[in-house]
């Protein structure tokens, strides 16, 4: 399955991948992935899409994508941790794949390819997941992740409340200030 890094015209592949997760989560309450409050309109997501390709230009992120007949099946961003000074060294990994598209090696071939493309734009990156999302754990630590904390009740949904593990990765080559 072909994995490249996004484009202007993925908008509309990428706002249906993203409005799954109000399904997946309708379905599952416990599906790890973070949500707005009510599902954004397309003329709203446009704003978060725009603010990505920003991050892109300016060299403060990168996306890869999963594409499968057409259709865009997966998404793996990296953007710099905040617009501070000290903290441009490490970028946020958020990672997702349609469920049909599941335990196929597409979150990983996402992962490696956004990875890839750190190079000297981080120097680490990092991650968090849920202890009810043990598949997801178990694709980053075979990439190299290794858990350096918790975040207690970093993640509530419907009154419940999970920890967050903390992950993180030193992207391969990276030198000191990148």
């Amino acid at each position: 399955m072909p994995v490249r890094g996004i484009e202007w015209g993925d908008f509309e592949g990428l706002y249906a991948l993203r409005m799954k997760r109000y399904d997946q989560i309708a379905e599952d309450p416990d599906f790890g992935m973070f949500s707005l409050p009510k599902r954004p309109t397309p003329a709203e997501y446009a704003i978060s899409f725009g603010e990505l390709h920003r991050d892109l230009l300016e060299g403060r992120g990168v996306c890869s994508v999963a594409i499968e007949e057409g259709r865009l099946v997966g998404s793996c961003s990296v953007r710099r941790h905040g617009n501070y000074l000290e903290t441009r060294h490490v970028g946020d990994l958020g990672v997702e794949v349609l469920p049909e598209f599941r335990d196929r090696g597409l979150g990983k071939a996402l992962i490696t390819h956004a990875l890839a493309a750190c190079q000297g734009r981080f120097e680490e990156v990092h991650l968090e997941v849920i202890p009810r999302n043990p598949r997801a754990r178990h694709v980053y630590e075979s990439l190299g992740f290794e858990v350096y904390g918790t975040a207690p009740r970093g993640f509530q949904r419907g009154g419940a409340y999970q920890d967050f593990i903390l992950m993180r990765k030193r992207v391969p080559g990276a030198g000191e200030g990148a």
